[in-house]
């Protein structure tokens, strides 16, 4: 094959990933929680002399964005939002994940899940029973679950929400439904972040910012193909010519 159609098909193949991962994050604005996805790419050189030094565009690895999105007042309860470097864990039949998305209820056995239905854990991994008597449910800043309960005067404090974090954010692997796992990441209880309740974090897509990136992404990669268009005619045209050379 043509260095030339070489050099094109590794740029369409970067090309091709990124718009996948942009349209994807587009896909997912009003997502709770819902962190960026973005490629690395890098110029790779054959190493050869002059013309035989040829560059193709690789991709290196996707990674996720963790910036913090935008906080926004539900109202709802049990809709705690975040705040700062910090996770919630949620128990699954696959282990310990964890997760921005602070969507909770109550199941019917009183265990505090989130809206997947996996339960949400304390600061010591323990699931959160709220006793089934409970009316007002007020989350603190630090995460203490307290409950009022008819007869008691005062709010009782039943649980602390577990609020988390790693030293090495950049080995949490993505899972679905906005869950993390964080085995390598060595993860430890934040005193740092904190939760605000009635809210809850909205993603972190500026939807203008990706759609235009969407567009200039989308007229590259035509570009790219024409001009390999242009070359397969080319040599098309080449080898029409020397046939009738001959």
């Amino acid at each position: 094959m043509d260095t030339s159609l070489y050099v094109n098909l590794s740029y369409q193949s970067s090309l091709t990933r990124r718009l996948e991962l942009i349209a994807n994050n587009i896909a997912n604005v009003n997502t709770t929680a819902f962190k960026a996805e973005r490629v690395m790419f890098d110029d790779v050189n054959t190493g050869g002399r002059g013309k035989e030094n040829i560059s193709f565009v690789i991709d290196r690895a996707s990674y996720t964005d963790f910036q913090s999105g935008s906080i926004n007042r539900t109202g709802n309860q049990l809709d705690v939002a975040v705040v700062g470097e910090g996770w919630l864990s949620v128990e699954t039949d696959q282990g310990t994940k964890y997760t921005r998305d602070g969507r909770m209820v109550i199941n019917a056995d009183q265990i505090l899940t989130n809206v997947d239905g996996a339960p949400v854990l304390d600061s010591g991994g323990g699931q959160i029973r709220v006793p089934e008597q409970a009316r007002d449910v007020t989350i603190s800043k630090s995460g203490t679950v307290s409950v009022s309960l008819a007869g008691e005067p005062l709010p009782i404090e039943i649980a602390r929400i577990g609020i988390f974090d790693f030293e090495n954010p950049e080995q949490l692997i993505r899972e679905e439904s906005g869950r993390f796992t964080g085995e390598d990441a060595n993860v430890f209880v934040s005193e740092e972040a904190g939760l605000q309740q009635f809210s809850l974090e909205g993603s972190n897509i500026n939807p203008i910012k990706e759609i235009i990136k969407l567009m200039e992404l989308s007229r590259a990669y035509s570009s790219v193909a024409e001009s390999s268009n242009d070359i397969h005619k080319t040599k098309k045209d080449s080898i029409a010519r020397l046939s009738k050379n001959q």
